[in-house]
């Protein structure tokens, strides 16, 4: 009797113990609001609380696109509406990707009859504005960016029953490849894997610690998630509509969607209007591609926008292909390989196809070699292997096997391919090809590796699944100095593919160079990128105003060398060319940060520049946002609202049962970066345990776990004082 108490004694005072602990963090869900199953009438979007049975219903967003294409040069407006159902005062935030070189520049909003537009300030200043109107019950709109591609909108007093209507525009630029223009509009933002803070040492005295998170902002980019298996049948959750007005400015030939069915209207021989054939969820990237008409491809523009007293300036230009070439050196080919968690389902087998796609492509004198990971790395062999057919099918049957599963720790396995064991070596073209979705957070730390370590190395990615990041990818094969392919349709793999190797395999054109006119200046970007055979160059400066000229572009390949000249005179005026100088101009700023040339600058100059090119330009950047605030309170003293983050899609294809139910990452030891000094210490020191932050999901019961093991704890306090109470020597 005595052990049986004990026992019950031990495990209600673990399970009371266990349940206060795990409280706090079951009970982080959106609370206020409350409503049960039963008070639903109609199709509404319900966010489970720390109240079992209750919930709090969130806005309901519906987003619609108007694009118009003039050229290479994109203006576009998304308009997302709120609507609160419920009969609280609630605040809404949604997160919405974009392309990665979107120059955001306009904020309205409307509230029934009421109109406000927003104005771009120092991102600082425009969340104290936020803040202050949302406590003074004030409707509000924030945009802020959170990665170049990755930004948020936040309202604020969104009232009982309640319409908030909020319009986002922004420019971009679009450039040829392989004769073909296209453009791609991300509609959902992949999760993020975050890694956890990586623990250093620091000469604080015995025992300091310092947590350098890899992923700055993370809260800003953890966004919950719809889960698709509790959404009704036939229900379009977060639906989209989209409208495409194309003025190509030449004759077109195909006009079509990758992966949305479309209507296209055509208006003469070379403009289109675009529609979706109604509503769709926001699950996957829209993919627009048209080609010119037979004969008329273009082969250069110029475009010119006057502003400030500058004439602002984009050019285009697609070299002539070199002939290929029998002679091009032999190469050695690494394949980093993505089997992350979120790989699963679809996109795995996108990358089984793609890989063994590039591995039968490789010629008897490469060398090839695999780096697979997911939160470990692993090599498929110590050393570059010779690609011969026999190991060539030794290859293909590691590649038929991979899983994917686990986290994205995407760090070591990109700098254990850049790491070039032989520098000097000049007879064979070192090449990096990344299969990946890109789904992590810490991008800046990943383009800081691939600067500091590429060397002769040149990186290519290759963007796998329905959603992938952009930003990363594009970025990534740009400090890389190589391209990037997007793997995006399960039956066109093979082609995919093999317009990425038709581009590593022809000779490419190198020290590019343009020489400006007098007084001329800011070219972005700088230095200008290798060119591959089918890829255009495109460039932004500025002159004067009224500046005359001629731009002139070298390039060379092997012996050969290439001049192409520009007049400047011969631009055609273009509404926008500014804002676009001015992103690119941004972004080469940006990319600085991890160079020589920004540390001898000094990161608070750096800021400072980039701060009042965004603020000239009236973009929103990583240092300014859009800020939209109503003159007249609208939320009654007295009357609190509850914040709510609207959920974001789950990417098509990605695998809801791993992915929402995956554990959260634990923290990672780096050691490669520290002093050999420290190594010592730190490699007998433990790691800070998880703190836990799982993808909500599931019901978040935490108070009946509380009561159970109270009850247990109870039942054990009386089950010991009755034993007190026993007779000795009494047994039964």
């Amino acid at each position: 009797m005595r052990i049986g108490i004990r026992e019950l004694l031990r495990q209600g005072m673990r399970a009371a113990l266990l349940a206060v602990v795990a409280a706090p963090a079951l009970a982080q869900t959106p609370g206020g609001g409350l409503v049960a199953l039963n008070d639903v009438a109609s199709g509404s979007l319900l966010l489970r609380t720390d109240e079992p049975g209750r919930y709090v219903r969130a806005p309901l967003v519906a987003s619609s696109f108007d694009i118009d294409i003039s050229g290479p040069v994109v203006r576009a407006t998304v308009t997302q509406r709120f609507r609160n159902v419920s009969d609280k005062w609630v605040d809404g935030r949604y997160a919405f990707p974009l392309p990665d070189e979107s120059a955001v520049d306009s904020l309205k909003m409307r509230i029934g009859g009421r109109f406000i537009e927003g104005v771009v300030k120092e991102r600082d200043q425009a969340r104290r504005d936020y803040e202050q109107a949302r406590t003074e019950g004030r409707k509000a709109a924030l945009v802020e960016q959170q990665r170049p591609n990755l930004f948020t909108n936040d309202v604020a007093n969104i009232g009982p029953g309640d319409v908030v209507v909020v319009e986002i525009a922004w420019l971009q630029t679009l450039a040829p490849a392989d004769g073909a223009f296209e453009l791609r509009l991300p509609l959902v933002v992949a999760p993020r894997y975050n890694p956890k803070p990586v623990v250093h040492a620091v000469d604080f005295g015995p025992g300091g610690w310092a947590i350098r998170d890899r992923v700055p902002g993370r809260e800003a980019i953890e966004s919950p998630l719809a889960d698709p298996r509790e959404q009704p049948e036939g229900t379009i959750y977060n639906p989209v509509i989209i409208s495409v007005d194309l003025q190509a400015g030449f004759p077109l030939g195909a006009v079509e969607s990758r992966h949305h069915d479309v209507t296209v209207a055509r208006d003469g021989d070379e403009a289109a209007t675009v529609t979706l054939d109604g509503a769709v969820p926001a699950d996957r990237d829209f993919v627009l591609r048209w080609t010119p008409d037979v004969g008329a491809a273009p082969h250069a523009a110029l475009f010119r926008e006057s502003a400030g007293g500058r004439d602002y300036y984009l050019a285009l230009l697609t070299p002539p292909e070199p002939e290929a070439v029998t002679d091009a050196p032999a190469r050695d080919v690494i394949f980093v390989q993505d089997v992350s968690g979120s790989m699963d389902g679809e996109s795995i087998r996108q990358a089984r196809e793609g890989l063994a796609q590039a591995l039968r492509r490789l010629e008897a004198e490469d060398r090839f070699n695999i780096v697979f990971f997911n939160d470990r790395m692993w090599r498929y062999a110590p050393d570059m292997v010779p690609a011969t057919p026999g190991n060539i099918a030794k290859a293909l049957s590691a590649v038929a096997a991979m899983r994917a599963d686990r986290g994205t720790e995407m760090l070591p396995a990109l700098e254990e391919a850049l790491a070039d064991a032989t520098p000097g070596e000049t007879d064979r073209l070192r090449q990096v090809i990344f299969l990946t979705d890109g789904a992590v957070g810490n991008e800046a730390q990943m383009l800081q590796a691939i600067t500091a370590g590429l060397g002769r190395s040149r990186l290519f990615t290759v963007g796998i699944g329905s959603a992938p990041n952009s930003y990363f990818m594009t970025r990534a094969a740009e400090l890389g100095r190589g391209a990037v392919v997007y793997v995006d349709d399960p039956t066109e793999v093979a082609g995919q593919m093999a317009a990425l190797f038709a581009k590593i395999e022809n000779p490419v054109l190198t020290d590019l160079r343009a020489a400006l006119p007098d007084g001329a200046g800011d070219l972005s970007p700088d230095p200008l990128p290798d060119l591959y055979a089918g890829d255009p160059v495109v460039f932004a400066f500025h002159t004067p105003e009224g500046e005359a000229g001629t731009v002139s572009l070298t390039a060379g390949r092997g012996g050969d060398a290439f001049e192409w000249r520009i007049d400047l005179a011969q631009a055609a005026p273009r509404a926008g060319i500014a804002k676009l100088w001015a992103r690119k101009h941004i972004r080469k700023l940006e990319a600085l940060a991890s160079s020589q040339v920004g540390w001898e600058m000094g990161r608070e100059k750096l800021d400072a520049t980039i701060l009042q090119a965004a603020l000239d330009h009236r973009l929103v950047s990583r240092l300014t946002s859009l800020v939209a605030v109503d003159v007249t309170p609208s939320r009654p003293d007295g009357v609190e609202s509850t914040a709510t983050e609207v959920p974001l899609n789950l990417p098509a294809g990605w695998n809801a049962e791993r992915f929402l139910d995956a554990p959260a990452p634990a923290p990672q030891l780096r050691k490669a970066a520290l002093p050999q000094a420290e190594l010592a210490r730190l490699s007998t020191a433990a790691a800070p345990q998880p703190s836990g932050a799982p993808v909500p999901r599931g019901s978040l019961d935490w108070r009946a776990r509380v009561l159970a093991g109270l009850l247990l704890l109870l039942m054990a306090i009386a089950g010991w004082r009755l034993h007190r109470r026993w007779p000795a020597g009494r047994t039964t």
